[in-house]
């Protein structure tokens, strides 16, 4: 009889589920709204949203006439700090969760082995096993969205750190840099290099940029990192220095990161990295003048948005092995 895998991708506006088969293939995705009633008071028990994600992974298997009990294994990402090794959700602010026993949760509704890790962790698993990274051991990863995390494999297992923080690069302070940041401090590395930042640096720049076709894209709402690239691809000067910037300090960064970790490939993912080689070219250029010893690959994710399903089901068949 056929077992399947669900993979489970959490957000704080959406989540996203796929359905595997034993040969990793993605059969149905399914995509639901991250409720939130609690909200801005923080939670430990979410047991509105965990009730909608019980029904949501029964209907999904539904569909395709199956129940639960033909599923292998659950795997998931959640935003913010997670200890995977008792599947608790220690803290993520844009959930309101504290200290949620998710996996415990979910496998008492639904009676399958449950698995959690950190969101990019499970996204980077994802690339790894069957994006941009495979064939690779060592990957250095980062995505850009609304903030900037990495994630390091090391051997193919992921780094997590003394108290499972590691990879929270979006803080690193950046020398001159005045945006304040959601963390409270001003100057993080997430305020420039980032979704969020990459539209931040063009309004803050653009009156002094009255020839930037921006002026006329941003009359009367906000830029998205999305209109920038736009302008880019007409040759607007003003965009891509914006991209060169965010793509200089952000490639800087990651060149002193080489010398500690050694990656094979470096991933580059999220929203913003749609901009290609507008993004990816400065940060080659600073790896190549920094870092002496070897180049490594630098690329942009192949999956979007389904590599944290493919690492949720990666990282639950494996469990033991990614552990160790």
């Amino acid at each position: 009889m056929e077992r399947y895998f669900i993979g489970m991708d959490i957000g704080g506006t959406n989540t996203e589920l796929g359905m595997f088969n034993a040969d990793m293939k993605l059969l149905d995705v399914r995509t639901f709204g991250t409720i939130k009633p609690h909200w801005p008071n923080v939670v430990s028990d979410p047991h509105d949203y965990l009730d909608l994600l019980e029904r949501e992974i029964r209907e999904l298997l539904q569909r395709h006439g199956l129940d639960v009990d033909r599923v292998e294994a659950i795997g998931g990402g959640v935003p913010g700090i997670v200890d995977p090794m008792n599947g608790i959700s220690l803290g993520a602010s844009n959930l309101g969760w504290k200290n949620v026993p998710f996996a415990a949760e979910m496998k008492r509704r639904l009676g399958v082995p449950v698995y959690i890790d950190n969101d990019v962790r499970i996204y980077t698993l994802g690339e790894a096993h069957a994006g941009a990274g495979v064939g690779h051991r060592h990957i250095l990863s980062v995505t850009l969205g609304t903030g900037l995390a990495a994630c390091v494999l090391l051997d193919g297992r992921p780094l997590r750190g003394s108290t499972l923080f590691a990879g929270e690069i979006g803080h690193d302070p950046v020398e001159g840099a005045t945006f304040r940041c959601n963390c409270g401090k001003t100057g993080c590395l997430e305020t420039i290099a980032s979704a969020t930042g990459i539209a931040r640096l063009a309004e803050s720049g653009l009156s002094s940029h009255p020839e930037s076709i921006l002026n006329r894209v941003a009359g009367g709402k906000k830029l998205n990192a999305h209109d920038v690239f736009l302008a880019c691809e007409e040759g607007d000067s003003f965009a891509l220095d914006v991209f060169t910037r965010v793509g200089t300090i952000l490639g800087r960064r990651l060149a002193s990161f080489m010398f500690l970790i050694n990656p094979e490939v470096v991933i580059v993912g999220g929203g913003a990295s749609r901009a290609g080689d507008y993004l990816l070219n400065p940060i080659r250029a600073q790896i190549r003048e920094y870092y002496h010893f070897s180049e490594p690959k630098v690329t942009a994710a192949a999956l979007g948005n389904l590599a944290g399903l493919h690492g949720s089901v990666h990282f639950a068949r494996n469990y033991e092995r990614l552990q160790a």
